[in-house]
């Protein structure tokens, strides 16, 4: 800004000479390039010219030796060698003269040295036979490829018919198109300038060395002559551009952004000058000024440091200094309260009604916690719809129970913002002094605990701190930092629990289970992590790790020979919002070599209903790729079964909460015997989990439930027990392990 306020001359100047300067180079640059594109132009027509002009000529002597030879009272068989010697003698490009016979053999050949086991042959691998046939009343000369007379896929063939009643047929010639384009162009092109010939094939002949001006400057011409077509192409050589474009359009543009500088230059220093002087006419005005202005901005951000700029609160950093004074305080050691205010659902105001209705409704929330808020006690906005209440002086904790209370009942009801009638609750998280040893820090993280603790109830509700919660946080989040370090480390492994065929005992499959060793070497059990694996998103790592041992374990199994077997996979809901999932499933199936008939990916019955619409496509991916699709626990929780009718489900698994009092449960035998029947009418396959007795395996087997897990049988083992059982017992469950 300084800069053009002491030197407004020196910038209108340099606009003004830079816009003249760059006008006048763009013209001149426009003029050279209209007199290259004209020079490319001429030369491109000069040598389409050319080229016509010496594929004429080919064709003229070719007809005029046919008339000749139609009148000609001597027999072609002894004037063909003189004639051809001639043609090629002063025809270069012509690399055979021939002679085909009324059914296009080829009965003479010149030179006689070249393709001989061509004499006596057809004349083929071209489209001038069809001409030819065609050709009864046709005089002129008909062009096209050379077929098996050519050396080359490029090489083209004229042919005259010769109407004599002796011998009649047609005389040929056969015309090198790179020898004759070479000849052409090497003679006639101008120095500087390239080639290229193609046709609708690809490129047939190119005198070039230089491409790089080959897209933007590049000259097209179309060559057509007796039905056959070229396109010629002709562009320069970098130095012959320049040479064609001359260097008056830089020199203009050199000499004019020099000019402009040093002019530029001269208006500056002077303009700095006379500015300069100004400033120091009103530096001691601007001094004072500053002065004022620096101390009102340190009261400012004096100010802003310990308070909220939406609402006027104090902010988490004032209310933690309060906090620390008033716990100092020997009197307020044993009353002292804190309540975190969390608003429910406040974002959906923010998305659909927009920022500024959000930010008038935190400001009446506040107004309307001031009002219920004691007067021994402090507001604080510490987030986003975040708010702590801190009350110095309490009679009792129930009097504070009775405040989160109001303030629930408060702040449910409605709020008018504008044109709109707002409704929003809260979660309150309430903490005592006495529960934070009494520092400031330990009192809002309590809070801050509580409120976690109140919105996993429901929301709209309160709880108050209590240690054993902290407990129980700080627990969860260890073993969540131990669960990252163990997908990290590896120390996750897969066990296999067997699928076994209920009258005969045979394994028909397993169903692989992840499971954590410690590295005490303790396994902590799957219901304790895999929840906080779901819930952490560190499900995907470890369900793809198990995806891709149990694959990789059931191709071993069928090297031994146990090719029957099955694996069954259960899929996490997080792994269904994967773009790409099932194609990444496909693809391990690949890798691994397994049939995918023996696959089954297992989905629970919430997270299949949970996802049935948006993930179709993954459904039907699998099963047109020949996998099986499973749904676990069937029966729990749900009662529309339509999705069965739907959707290509191939296996249902009884839950073990159905199975494990059969068959005394009279409620669970009848529940059991309805999803049997549902399976056998939709001819769906069934699995019974959780077989622990031979009562339940002979009511399963009575009811046409033909497939079980359980205890039963084996609990999941690792994979070198689960080998060692197929190898010595054939693939049956042993008695002494049932």
């Amino acid at each position: 800004m300084m800069f053009i306020q002491g030197s407004r001359q020196a910038v209108i100047a340099a606009v003004v000479g830079v816009a003249v300067t760059l006008t006048a180079f763009f013209y001149l640059r426009y003029t050279e390039n209209e007199k290259a594109h004209e020079a490319l132009e001429a030369e491109a027509y000069s040598l389409q010219r050319d080229i016509r002009q010496s594929l004429v000529s080919h064709l003229f002597v070719a007809e005029l030796l046919a008339r000749e030879w139609e009148r000609s009272e001597i027999s072609l068989n002894s004037r063909r060698d003189s004639d051809a010697d001639i043609v090629t003698l002063y025809y270069p490009n012509v690399q055979n003269v021939v002679w085909l016979n009324a059914d296009q053999k080829i009965q003479f050949l010149y030179p006689k040295n070249q393709k001989n086991e061509l004499i006596g042959t057809p004349f083929s691998d071209s489209p001038l036979r069809a001409q030819l046939s065609q050709s009864q009343n046709n005089r002129h000369a008909m062009m096209g490829p050379a077929g098996n007379l050519g050396r080359l896929s490029s090489d083209i063939a004229i042919f005259v018919r010769v109407q004599r009643s002796d011998t009649p047929g047609f005389i040929g010639f056969v015309i090198s198109l790179q020898s004759m384009f070479n000849n052409v162009i090497r003679t006639n092109i101008s120095e500087g300038f390239q080639v290229s010939i193609s046709n609708g094939t690809g490129i047939l002949y190119e005198f070039a060395g230089d491409p790089s001006l080959k897209a933007g400057w590049t000259h097209n011409r179309r060559l057509q002559l007796v039905g056959n077509s070229w396109e010629l192409a002709v562009w320069p050589t970098a130095e012959h551009m320049s040479d064609l474009r001359g260097s008056v359009s830089t020199a203009v543009l050199l000499a004019g952004l020099f000019i402009t500088a040093a002019l530029t230059f001269v208006l500056y220093i002077l303009g700095q000058s006379r500015f300069k002087a100004q400033q120091l006419a009103d530096a001691n005005i601007e001094l004072y000024s500053e002065i004022d202005e620096r101390e009102r901005v340190e009261k400012q951000m004096a100010y802003l440091a310990e308070h909220d700029a939406l609402t006027g609160l104090i902010n988490r950093n004032a209310l933690k200094r309060i906090l620390g004074e008033w716990l100092e305080k020997g009197d307020a050691k044993n009353n002292s309260a804190l309540l975190f205010i969390d608003l429910d659902r406040f974002k959906e105001v923010n998305d659909a009604l927009g920022h500024t209705v959000g930010d008038e409704l935190l400001r009446r929330v506040a107004r309307r916690i001031n009002k219920l808020a004691p007067n021994s006690s402090q507001l604080a906005r510490v987030g986003g719809d975040e708010f702590l209440l801190a009350i110095e002086c309490t009679e009792s904790r129930q009097q504070v129970v009775t405040l989160a209370e109001r303030l629930l009942q408060a702040l449910d009801a409605h709020f008018f913002v504008d044109v709109y009638e707002l409704f929003i609750s809260a979660s309150i998280g309430i903490t005592f002094a006495e529960d934070a040893d009494f520092n400031a820090e330990y009192f809002i993280r309590n809070a801050d605990t509580a409120l976690y603790q109140a919105k996993e109830q429901g929301r709209n509700t309160y709880k108050i701190y209590d240690k054993a919660i902290h407990k129980d946080l700080t627990k969860k989040l260890e073993l969540v930092k131990r669960l990252r370090h163990a997908v990290n480390k590896q120390q996750l492994t897969v066990y296999y629990q067997p699928k076994v065929e209920l009258s005969s005992r045979r394994i028909t499959g397993f169903e692989a289970l992840v499971r954590w060793v410690d590295e005490d070497g303790s396994i902590i059990p799957p219901d304790q992590f895999i929840p906080l694996a779901e819930d952490t998103g560190l499900i995907i790592p470890i369900s793809e790790y198990v995806m891709r041992e149990s694959f990789l374990q059931l191709k071993q199994w069928h090297e031994l020979g146990f090719t029957e077997l099955s694996i069954a996979i259960n899929i996490s809901g997080k792994q269904l919002h994967l773009p790409d999932f099932a194609d990444d499933v496909i693809e391990k199936v690949n890798e691994a070599k397994v049939p995918p008939s023996k696959v089954e990916l297992e989905l629970t019955e919430q997270v299949f209903i949970d996802n049935i619409q948006s993930h179709t496509r993954f459904m039907h991916s699998v099963r047109e790729y020949g996998m099986s699709l499973a749904i676990d626990d069937f029966g729990v929780g749900y009662s529309s079964l339509s999705y069965l009718k739907n959707f290509p489900v191939t296996s249902l698994k009884i839950d073990r909460s159905f199975v494990k009092d059969l068959p005394d449960n009279e409620d669970d035998a009848t529940i059991t015997q309805t999803i049997i029947s549902l399976a056998r009418n939709l001819n769906i396959q069934l699995v019974a989990e959780g077989i622990e007795t031979e009562e339940q395996v002979e009511f399963l087997l009575h009811r046409e439930c033909a497939t079980g897990q359980g205890f039963l049988f084996s609990k999941p083992v690792p994979a070198q027990q689960v080998t060692q059982l197929l190898q010595q017992y054939n693939g049956l469950i042993p008695i002494q392990i049932a």
